[in-house]
């Protein structure tokens, strides 16, 4: 961590479940271990890849002090999505007593908000007192954090420090250097990272990193060293499993992509179903060709 609220590669880390669907904390802490002893600066949990809407309150707090014993409150940026403002600040609150650094916060999840509800919504969060990371994800929520709106925000909210950029529109990059240049933009995306770094982003919270932590630390660093030949190689043989990161079902697919890299991935809890098997098989292959190209990083 630096006096940026996030740079270098964070994964947005999956949790594990067992046969019987019961969150395998010990598999967990394992992981998070790996990820960080694998070159990646630190975790993100109870994030969408986390699957944080299908656990109990009780587990939400459990994955948050697991990930903290495991590489230290430093190194852990806890998701604190909520229906609404009170929600989301319980869960910072949660976060900042046990010394985390930052966090992430979606919008309200409740319903469709106005953009006077969104700057709301974060001026009640950044009451806490401990840096926010705004989480812009237009895909799964009903509020588009336009360059606009974040240019607001951050006017008006001097706790948001940062923003998750998911609108997988690389544009925007500059777009909200330009009207909010105090506020960091951090590639949410995987299949947008070089773009992204090369107009400006520095931060990657990750999805694929979880499968391919050392191959996706040298991409990363290819691109803010502005290898761009080394860095295109690279992404063009990940790129083709990076894409299902956008996809609905890209919690699925990253846990497949564990399994083929000698990971424990595991089920997904309701609503999320296994792939059809064709589209299994697709994901798998694309993480071996993955795999393969970065064998020697």
């Amino acid at each position: 961590m630096t006096a940026d609220v996030l740079t270098g590669v964070w994964p947005a880390v999956t949790v594990p479940f067992d046969a019987d669907l019961a969150l395998d904390t010990a598999a967990f802490a394992d992981h998070c271990r790996w990820l960080v002893e694998s070159g990646c600066d630190g975790v993100v949990v109870n994030g969408s890849l986390g699957e944080y809407e299908a656990l109990t309150d009780d587990e939400r707090r459990t994955v948050v002090r697991t990930a903290i014993d495991a590489v230290g409150a430093e190194r852990v940026i806890p998701g604190v999505a909520g229906k609404g403002a009170l929600e989301a600040a319980a869960w910072t609150r949660h976060a900042a007593d046990l010394g985390v650094a930052a966090v992430m916060c979606l919008p309200p999840t409740s319903h469709a908000p106005t953009p006077d509800e969104v700057v709301a919504h974060y001026a009640h969060v950044g009451q806490v007192g401990v840096p926010v990371i705004a989480y812009n994800n237009p895909w799964s929520t009903r509020v588009d954090l336009t360059p606009e709106l974040l240019a607001r925000i951050a006017r008006e909210v001097p706790a948001v420090r940062g923003v998750k950029e998911f609108s997988q529109d690389v544009r925007r990059v500059l777009a909200i250097a330009d009207l909010a240049p105090d506020l960091q933009v951090i590639c949410g995306c995987d299949d947008v990272l070089v773009e992204s770094v090369l107009v400006g982003a520095r931060g990657w919270i990750a999805g694929f990193v979880n499968a391919f932590p050392a191959q996706s630390v040298a991409l990363h660093r290819m691109a803010l060293d502005r290898d761009v030949d080394g860095a295109l190689d690279l992404y063009r043989e990940m790129l083709p499993i990076l894409r299902w990161d956008a996809d609905p079902r890209f919690v699925q697919a990253i846990k497949l992509g564990q399994e083929e890299a000698g990971r424990y991935g595991g089920p997904c809890r309701l609503p999320r179903l296994a792939l059809p098997a064709e589209e299994e098989a697709e994901v798998r292959a694309h993480a071996r060709r993955a795999l393969a190209a970065g064998s020697g990083t």
